[in-house]
């Protein structure tokens, strides 16, 4: 009986050693070190616009990165309703004409139009239940509008380079950041019509047009 206790003991024993080798170091304290990280190679700035001519970045480039209301609210930009427009490409000429030509006008009625319905989401009009089908269409016919009188307020380009995820140099690219301005009583005429057209063709009842009332005289506030 002694004999198998003590073989039974010395297997007990073994078997802990064997699963304590196995088991990887615990730090001192029983911490568990942090999972390793991916490092991040940001892009290079190799030029920009100003290098030829030893010119920093314009005031209106770190409000730009803010977005634009931040824009907005510099003294060179009072009274203007501010779209920011960004393009990457390997060609220069091509991707200001791409951010000039092609995206500024897709995204200034994408901005007014999601302006407009967060400005509709915040307006104080009641039950809105009962003009949602006309801020739908407000919002649409935004989105699809051809606004006139911006005009590029500024241009700042930089060449990039570029890395891949391991560090190695990837591509080398031009980002172009254009600020297109109007003035805000020019452009409030262009969408009082987009409302009123809406109001005009939507089915009306005397809570509904009250509704419209009330969301047409406080839709500039904040906006």
């Amino acid at each position: 009986m002694k004999k198998a206790l003590a073989i039974l003991v010395a297997l007990v024993v073994l078997f802990a050693a064997v699963g304590c080798a196995s088991k990887p170091a615990t730090p001192t304290g029983g911490v568990t070190p942090p999972a390793a990280t991916v490092k991040a190679y940001p892009p290079q700035i190799l030029e920009h616009k100003g290098t030829s001519f030893g010119r920093d970045y314009p005031k209106w480039m770190d409000a730009a990165l803010d977005g634009p209301k931040a824009v907005e609210k510099l003294p060179d930009f009072a009274n203007k309703y501010i779209v920011v427009v960004q393009e990457d490409g390997q060609d220069l000429t091509g991707v200001q004409l791409a951010a000039s030509r092609l995206n500024a006008q897709t995204t200034i009625a994408q901005l007014i139009s999601t302006r407009i319905k967060d400005t509709f989401a915040g307006a104080q009009v009641g039950d809105k239940d009962k003009i949602e089908t006309y801020m739908e269409r407000c919002v649409k016919s935004a989105s699809e509008a051809r606004f006139t009188g911006f005009a590029m307020e500024g241009e700042w380009w930089a060449k990039l380079q570029t890395f891949t995820p391991e560090g190695k140099p990837d591509k080398q690219v031009y980002r172009v950041i254009q600020v297109w301005g109007i003035d805000k009583d020019l452009l409030k005429k262009q969408i009082d019509a987009i409302l009123k057209s809406e109001a005009a063709a939507e089915p009306k009842t005397e809570q509904k047009q009250r509704a419209m009332d009330m969301v047409q005289q406080s839709f500039y506030e904040g906006f």
